[in-house]
């Protein structure tokens, strides 16, 4: 199977296997999970039989388990070791604990500092500890996102705070470096209302974007 088409397949396949064991990945037969095996033409191959080892999965959602799986999609062997060697995988620590797979250390080591820097920075200004950095459609840091930065040098996506998702921009400029952020449409509905004489005051921090730049 050539590669793209590979690619195009083979999430939807896991996925499927998934659902069909109620999301126990020990329950999937080895036989159907060797159907998705891969090797590509430049030499990386993939890892998504492995599902079936993924562990720890229990308080994912629908799309972090999806992540896991992609993540595994293209590997280069080099860097992971023998699959027979693999008892489990910890689909936590795949996506939150970089530290436990050092042997990804060139996908998720930079997945793990631009989290890292993207939080400083918006916590700085913001004015308080932002958590949950991830792009627009909720996904990590990761190379097929460009690690959340556009071809312009934005670095865009959301972050939490206070259990409401923010939209922010961090992008450079001839003063340095500036951050833009707003709070989603959704949570801007859930504000509770507010007296009439407030209205003006309401409409003022609906519309504004804060952003403040540094060297």
């Amino acid at each position: 199977m050539a590669d793209a088409a590979y690619q195009a397949k083979y999430l939807s396949v896991a996925r499927l296997l998934w659902d069909s064991v109620n999301g126990n990945p020990g329950d999937i037969p080895s036989d159907y999970c060797e159907h998705l095996s891969h090797e590509y033409m430049d030499g990386d191959v993939s890892f998504a039989p492995l599902i079936s080892k993924l562990d720890y999965t229990e308080h994912l959602e629908s799309w972090e388990i999806d992540e896991a799986i992609e993540m595994l999609g293209k590997v280069s062997p080099g860097d992971w070791p023998d699959p027979q060697d693999i008892e489990s995988i910890s689909a936590e620590a795949l996506l939150h604990d970089f530290s436990e797979y050092e042997f990804v250390e060139d996908n998720l080591g930079t997945a793990e500092k631009t989290e890292r820097v993207l939080t400083e920075a918006i916590s700085s200004v913001f004015g308080a500890k932002v958590s949950e950095i991830r792009s627009e459609k909720g996904y990590f840091a990761h190379h097929k996102n460009s690690f959340l930065q556009e071809d312009d040098g934005t670095f865009a996506g959301t972050f939490r705070h206070d259990g409401k998702k923010f939209m922010f921009e961090v992008f450079p400029d001839e003063q340095g470096w500036t951050v833009t952020y707003r709070m989603s449409a959704e949570d801007l509905d859930k504000l509770p209302e507010i007296s009439h004489q407030d209205d003006e005051k309401k409409s003022d921090y609906t519309r504004q974007v804060r952003h403040r730049g540094w060297k």
